[in-house]
């Protein structure tokens, strides 16, 4: 004969409130995770310095074909290389100066961040969210700089054309009033312009990801420039010449409107990067991490492999930053600014994963560590009863030899009475059900039964362990945990993640 006695119990706001506060005592394991996280920094700011590149060359490129130029906008043109020359001097000086102050607060990054291991993962995931929002925010700050400076620069370059123009304008005037009888030489004036926007335009179309930052603007420009060739070809050349010339300034703004689209992309996606593959070192770093429970002398240390006391739920963490890593570099020459932003929100929206993820993993083993609490506390209770373990070893196991599962042991009396306690998890932490099966050869004595599992949740309470509902009474043990062998071989059941 067999019965079932069955309580959900739960740890009191008190004792629930100790067991978090162990969170002081939780740390990494990994001690070199400044170190990573500073050649992680080391190697965007190379990386950084290698797609600035590009912009140097391309200033000088662009100075030496302005000298080929043949027609008036020439003086235009060089006029508006000194001064993108200029702005991308500033724009390379700033970002040196910022990567200066990051490298100088490298050490007292490292520093601070040592100190908070030290001091547990709460002030070691509050010390690296901090360091990764100043950096974050000093991009920003680059960004807006960059903004007002491009503001600027627009204003100027189109002071100074208007002006260019006024002069183009008298002096093409000037040509034209004087040699009425020479056509040939105002379809050269034509033509020579043209030929200079057609180079400017070819500039552009080679030099910047127009498509990218201003998709179909440069194709719509040359239709303007392929009018005047018609103008040109069919006599007409005072009629190109305006043609072109709209053409020139609608060009000088594209250029300076992708000079700085490029420029804000560049941090945007070097920010993005950089806190991506921090953020995915510090994971690898926390594989591993270290709980202290109990205090003084008792005090007892276990190394958890995180991702097994929540299963799997960081490798999936992990594999979701490294998607946004491929998409990241697979998509650098392709990826848009928003697109770009977009990644960089999710990396943010991310980054407190991590720590809600250890925090699972350090209350599931602290759950187990519960359980087996319990476990011994029924063992006591059932000694004073005349009821024994007949063997440590093999009569007390984790389900399938599985310390995130319910905890079995089982005790005899002389009579060979067996009770076997099966304290099963709960969703919410520090809750348990615990279920009293009592196995007799004879009658089961639903009184002595009762009683039983009246002392058992007595005691459970006095250690601040209270039922949360009343006693269930089922006549039929569960038998498949009368076995304890079978019980800790038993094949383990995947665990349904919450959705």
């Amino acid at each position: 004969m067999s019965g079932e006695k069955k309580q959900y119990v739960s740890v009191e706001e008190q004792e629930l409130r100790r067991l978090r506060e162990q969170e002081t005592r939780l740390r990494s394991v990994q001690e070199d995770l400044p170190q990573r996280l500073n050649a992680v920094r080391e190697q965007a700011r190379q990386d950084f310095q290698q797609r600035l590149a590009p912009l140097e060359q391309r200033t000088r490129q662009q100075q030496q074909e302005t000298q080929k130029l043949r027609s008036n906008i020439k003086s235009l043109e060089q006029d508006t290389q000194n001064r993108l020359k200029k702005q991308r001097e500033q724009f390379q000086t700033q970002i040196r100066e910022a990567e200066s102050r990051q490298k100088q607060e490298l050490q007292q990054q490292t520093n601070r961040l040592e100190s908070a291991m030290h001091q547990g993962f709460q002030q070691q995931r509050k010390e690296y969210l901090r360091i990764t929002q100043q950096q974050r925010q000093e991009y920003t700050q680059l960004i807006a700089e960059q903004d007002s400076k491009f503001t600027e620069l627009i204003a100027e370059e189109r002071q100074a054309r208007e002006q260019g123009q006024q002069i183009l304008k008298q002096q093409i005037d000037q040509v034209v009033g004087d040699m009425q009888q020479e056509k040939q030489r105002k379809v050269n004036i034509a033509e020579d312009l043209l030929a200079d926007v057609e180079a400017v335009w070819q500039q552009i179309n080679r030099d910047y990801q127009h498509e990218r930052f201003a998709p179909g603007r440069l194709n719509d420009l040359h239709r303007g420039l392929e009018m005047a060739r018609k103008n040109i070809q069919g006599g007409v050349p005072e009629a190109a010449i305006p043609l072109t010339q709209q053409a020139y300034l609608k060009l000088a703004d594209l250029r300076v409107e992708l000079e700085q689209k490029e420029q804000e992309w560049l941090l945007l996606y070097n920010a993005a990067l950089e806190d991506l593959k921090s953020l995915i070192t510090e994971v690898q770093a926390n594989r591993k991490c270290e709980i202290e429970v109990g205090e003084g002398d008792e005090a007892q240390k276990f190394e958890l492999e995180v991702d097994y006391w929540v299963n799997g739920c960081l490798s999936q963490y992990e594999q979701q930053l490294n998607q946004l890593e491929s998409q990241l570099k697979s998509g650098e020459s392709t990826l848009t600014t928003e697109k770009v932003k977009q990644i960089g929100e999710q990396i943010n929206a991310l980054q407190p994963v991590l720590g809600e993820i250890v925090e699972q993993a350090k209350l599931t083993i602290l759950g187990s560590q519960l359980r087996a609490e319990i476990a011994d506390r029924v063992v006591s209770v059932l000694w004073e009863l005349g009821y024994t373990l007949v063997n440590d070893e093999t009569d007390a196991t984790y389900e399938s030899d599985d310390q995130r599962n319910a905890y079995v042991v089982k005790v005899k009396n002389i009579a060979g009475d067996e009770v076997v306690t099966v304290i099963s998890p709960e969703k919410e932490f520090g809750a348990n059900s615990v279920s009293i099966n009592t196995f007799s050869s004879t009658i089961v004595d639903e009184t002595a039964t009762q009683q039983n599992a009246k002392a058992i949740f007595d005691a459970l309470e006095e250690e601040g362990v209270s039922g949360s509902r009343g006693t269930e009474c089922n006549q039929q043990a569960r038998t498949e945990y009368q076995n304890i062998e079978e019980v800790k071989r038993r094949q383990r059941q995947p665990k349904q993640q919450d959705s």
